[in-house]
């Protein structure tokens, strides 16, 4: 075919399909919503149904939802939906989608994870066209919240690196009774489904912009590893974390490893991963004076399985003659090793806002969102651990007390993504955020960064929260 007229034929469809849909109506004024758009887009969500029960959610409240689907595992979760179905590549997705958003009457674009490759560029191209973006993500406190701001998360939050203003009371903020939903195996279960329908199912238009690569078979067996993991070795790991806060409360460093293929730790990273990470810190540590410290690596959850680095911690401590002196934790609490730790180091984890709440000296490596000096050492991708491990740089528990209530309020809704009774809860908390939270957030964060600079927080010795202060928060950081 001419290619003028495949491009003609191609927009040609585009605009049929919007002129076909009822975007043009207005907002129900009752929604408090703008009268200009009230078509809401979604591209892709977390596993499993959580974006089908959202488009269900805001259907009923009078909007109009469609749905972007990229892969198999995005049409299985989306039966029965007003939906469009996308192969191709990057610059292809662009294409379409200034095509589609110009010709439709879109007022919200909803995503789950602002660094995926396809969502970066929607993000792009939602500027281009003043059309603002709610980006989900896993709750920077968990369990009981999830993560809904606009134009992104963690260090593409539009509070990234902020404070909260001189004259915030976290008193004013009421203190919710936030369930703890425990929707892990539900996400584990989801997860499994997902990823083999896109795996068997997958075009090769499709494979193109898949944002994760996954082999079917090496990871049903990775996954039976984390479970056979967290079963046989809970013992050991439990031992060891009890003779750590037994023997060596306050002299042991903490670093939390992140998941491998998290979007976070892409570009955002600056060039850091996990070997890096441990040949760096180790080496760093073997130089420490202070020989009765210890340096404890702690696996995330969700890479115990995938884990390979076990053989490169151990062989290289011995390397460097500090083997004794280092452990390496597969399973147990992050928030009690948080606790009793003399220091915490994670690339952008958001396991930083753990030592931020215990008061534990924190060093971050690259932009994250509580990359704040007054929080913590922000060392903008070039760290130095051989000053850190002598750091006592901590802000007032006051403060710290604001900033977790601040961050609560203006990034998290209460729910979950993967449990049943959590994703109502969260759909609630979507809903609210479109029409309440941006004219509220414009202006809560303009007060932040206004005041960022010289938000008068003190810096002093390991200071703790003290035990009745922000309960909601206590259950959920520990």
């Amino acid at each position: 075919m001419d290619k003028h007229l495949a491009n003609k034929n191609y927009h040609n469809s585009v605009r049929a399909i919007c002129q076909q849909s009822a975007f043009w109506k207005p907002f129900f004024a009752t929604n408090g919503l703008s009268q200009r758009k009230r078509g809401i887009l979604l591209l892709q969500g977390p596993v499993g149904p959580f974006f089908s029960r959202l488009q269900v959610y805001l259907e009923t409240r009078g909007l109009d939802v469609r749905r972007v689907c990229f892969n198999a595992g995005d049409r299985f979760f989306a039966r029965g939906m007003k939906r469009f179905s996308f192969g191709g590549s990057l610059d292809e997705w662009r294409n379409w989608l200034t095509e589609y958003l110009s010709a439709a009457d879109i007022g919200y674009i909803i995503l789950f994870g602002s660094e995926r490759p396809v969502h970066k560029v929607a993000l792009a191209v939602a500027r281009q066209h003043g059309i603002r973006v709610l980006s989900l993500e896993e709750g920077y406190i968990r369990p009981g919240y999830v993560t809904v701001e606009e134009g992104g998360n963690n260090a593409n939050s539009p509070i990234a690196g902020l404070l909260p203003p001189d004259d915030y009371d976290p008193v004013e903020q009421e203190a919710a009774n936030v369930v703890p939903y425990r929707g892990l195996h539900s996400m584990c279960g989801y997860g499994a489904l997902y990823y083999a329908l896109r795996t068997v199912f997958q075009t090769s238009r499709e494979k193109n912009i898949f944002h994760r690569p996954i082999s079917v078979l090496p990871d049903i067996f990775l996954w039976a590893r984390n479970g056979t993991r967290k079963v046989f070795r809970q013992h050991r790991c439990f031992a060891a974390i009890q003779k750590l806060l037994e023997h060596k409360d306050g002299r042991y460093f903490l670093v939390p490893l992140q998941v491998a293929v998290d979007s976070n730790m892409q570009d955002a990273a600056k060039g850091w991963d996990t070997t890096r990470l441990i040949t760096a810190t180790l080496s760093s540590f073997a130089r420490n004076p202070d020989t009765e410290a210890r340096l404890v690596f702690k696996v995330h959850p969700l890479e115990r399985g995938h884990f390979r680095h076990g053989p490169l911690i151990r062989a290289t401590a011995e390397a460097l003659g500090i083997g004794d002196r280092v452990d390496v934790i597969e399973t147990g609490s992050l928030g009690l090793l948080a606790r009793h730790a003399a220091g915490m180091i994670t690339i952008t984890s958001t396991s930083g806002l753990s030592a931020i709440y215990h008061g534990t000296p924190l060093l971050v490596i690259v932009e994250a969102i509580y990359a704040n000096p007054r929080l913590a050492i922000c060392a903008n991708g070039a760290p130095d651990f051989d000053t850190f491990w002598s750091t006592r740089h901590t802000a007032s528990t006051a403060a710290r007390a604001s900033y977790i209530s601040w961050l609560i309020k203006m990034s998290l809704v209460p729910g979950d993504f993967y449990a049943a009774d959590g994703m109502k809860a969260a759909c609630e908390g979507v809903f609210a955020k479109l029409i309440h939270g941006a004219a509220s957030h414009k202006t809560a964060t303009t007060d932040a960064r206004s005041v960022a600079p010289s938000a008068g927080l003190r810096i002093v010795a390991n200071a703790k929260l003290p035990p009745q202060s922000n309960h909601h928060a206590v259950r959920n950081l520990e």
